[in-house]
């Protein structure tokens, strides 16, 4: 008798345990499960932006170093000019320039439009003759690695009529050579007679 109230006392014991045991067991598990799940999900989401940003960034300069030499050289010569379109002409030719010759200071302005302004302050006796500035108004042209000079107006009116009369309302020239601060224009002869130093963009 004292056995089986020892046994019934055992399995009610086991009995009542088991399911205890049980559900404490999936309550641990069920609780711990999602604090894993999350700690996998932030190390997985911590770790793709550096595999996905990182490389484009590095593509990014790697391209920008990339393009920089081979689309803009140092100096380009008539023989590469050639082979540029007037569009890519252009963009190294917009800006302001200037050169000094015995006769005047001259500041060139190209823009992108096809006009262009040129300043002329005279030096000299020609200051005599034509005041301290004359503003000449332009337009432009290119065809062929040639740059053409039109004189369209311009203050004061006398002084650029008395220019065109002298030296001519229109000059082509012919693009000897392109640098980031600098170009050259040659005549038909062949002989470079103009050299233009950028003074701004």
């Amino acid at each position: 008798m004292v056995n089986k109230k020892t046994g019934l006392l055992l399995l009610a014991l086991t009995g009542f345990s088991i399911p205890v045991w049980f559900h404490a067991t999936n309550a641990e598990q069920q609780s711990t499960h999602p604090r894993q799940t999350t700690k996998r999900h932030q190390a997985v989401l911590q770790q793709i932006p550096p595999r996905v940003k990182l490389p484009s960034a590095q593509g990014e300069q790697a391209g920008k170093t990339a393009e920089t030499p081979s689309t803009k050289p140092a100096v380009i010569s008539s023989d590469m000019i050639s082979q540029l379109t007037s569009e890519e002409i252009l963009q190294r030719l917009v800006g302001k320039w200037e050169q000094t010759k015995s006769t005047s200071k001259q500041i060139l302005t190209i823009e992108e439009n096809g006009k262009a302004t040129m300043i002329v302050e005279p030096q000299g006796l020609w200051t005599t003759i034509l005041g301290e500035r004359v503003i000449i108004d332009i337009e432009w042209s290119l065809n062929q690695g040639k740059l053409t000079l039109r004189t369209v107006g311009g203050k004061p009116e006398n002084k650029v009529d008395y220019i065109n009369q002298l030296w001519g309302s229109e000059f082509v020239r012919e693009i000897h050579t392109i640098e980031d601060k600098m170009f050259t224009l040659r005549d038909d002869s062949g002989e470079v007679n103009q050299k233009w130093i950028r003074t701004s963009y």
